[in-house]
């Protein structure tokens, strides 16, 4: 096989894997590709977003890439200003890249290709070779360049797939999931809380009085007001509990490993964040919300059970008074 049959071979090989891996995934196999590609000794993908290499590989045979620490943005504004593949002869006479030089790699030629093409939004591919070694050509920069506007492709197209995901499973106002995803989280959460034994628990939140500030401020108030309480809600919960919208003016929360102690006082947290928080138009305490809470197995069986159970405890708390939490308690069942 020549030389450019490999060359080409590689690239479709790479092609061929990168569909279904993550973003660091694909940002390995790049550079293991860079490194089968291109006689070197290091390669490293610097990410325009954030300072220093995001992902490491060295030598043809390195491990898995690894992260480091912060280099410099000199070698940032050089690859922007040449809008191309920047050579360096020799690097250690460049004072002013050195803190772009590759770790493990006794600083010598080296090579520097924005990710996409020609724009360095997305970063850049740097490829590495110890001093005293031949410095890269130009076909070699063309051969990377091809690579760097694939990787650059590969990245973007993973970018918009998960926005994509994301519309799907997230309420456009508020931007916390909408009720298609609470659905299956919900039977997924039931499913496991059955097969490990562990309590689940399901607190309705229901915004109280929304209607008097719509009528009062207006309707575009109010939904920038319902955006505010879900931001509110979300942090106030842990990373792995889950937030939804259910209604017009109602959250569902999903509290994986929750008791039902554990999800009145977390219910109440809730109630008291929102209750304390000066919203726009209105005096503090005057928007408040009101809260039911179920529970796996104690109330419900299933994830719909468990959403009844929960809405019918949310409506006691409302004819009590609002802004407060109510239990299910066996009467709301008969």
């Amino acid at each position: 096989m020549s030389a450019k049959e490999r060359d080409f071979a590689s690239l479709l090989d790479l092609g061929s894997k990168l569909g279904a891996h993550s973003r660091s995934e694909r940002l390995g196999l790049a550079l293991h590709s860079a490194l089968a590609l291109v006689n070197c000794e290091g390669a490293a993908i610097r990410s325009a977003r954030r300072q220093g290499f995001e992902r490491l590989a060295l030598g043809p045979e390195s491990p898995t890439p690894r992260e480091l620490d912060a280099g410099g943005d000199a070698m940032a504004r050089a690859v922007a200003g040449a809008r191309g593949p920047l050579r360096i002869a020799d690097l250690a006479a460049e004072p002013r890249f050195l803190a772009d030089a590759c770790p493990g790699v006794d600083a010598g030629p080296a090579l520097f290709v924005p990710l996409g093409g020609r724009s360095p939004s997305l970063g850049y591919l740097a490829l590495y070779r110890e001093r005293g070694r031949p410095p890269f050509n130009v076909g070699e920069a063309r051969l990377v360049t091809l690579l760097s506007a694939w990787t650059g492709l590969a990245l973007e197209q993973l970018r918009l797939t998960q926005q994509v995901e994301k519309l799907a499973v997230t309420d456009d106002l508020t931007q916390v999931y909408n009720y298609r995803f609470l659905k299956t989280a919900l039977r997924r959460e039931v499913r496991r809380a059955a097969r490990f034994s562990f309590p689940l628990a399901v607190v309705m939140l229901d915004v109280d009085n929304l209607k008097g500030y719509n009528d009062q401020h207006g309707h575009l108030r109010g939904s920038f007001l319902l955006k505010r309480i879900a931001q509110l809600l979300y942090e106030n919960l842990r990373s792995f509990d889950l937030i939804a919208k259910y209604g017009g003016d109602e959250f569902t929360v999903i509290l994986p490993q929750t008791t039902r102690e554990g999800a009145i006082a977390v219910a109440e947290r809730l109630r008291t964040a929102v209750e304390s928080t000066k919203f726009p138009l209105a005096p503090r305490g005057a928007i408040t919300v009101s809260g039911g809470v179920s529970t796996f197995p104690e109330d419900a069986g299933d994830s719909l059970g468990l959403i009844r159970s929960a809405d019918r405890a949310l409506y006691r708390a409302k004819r009590a008074g609002r802004n407060r939490t109510e239990l299910t308690i066996e009467e709301d069942a008969a």
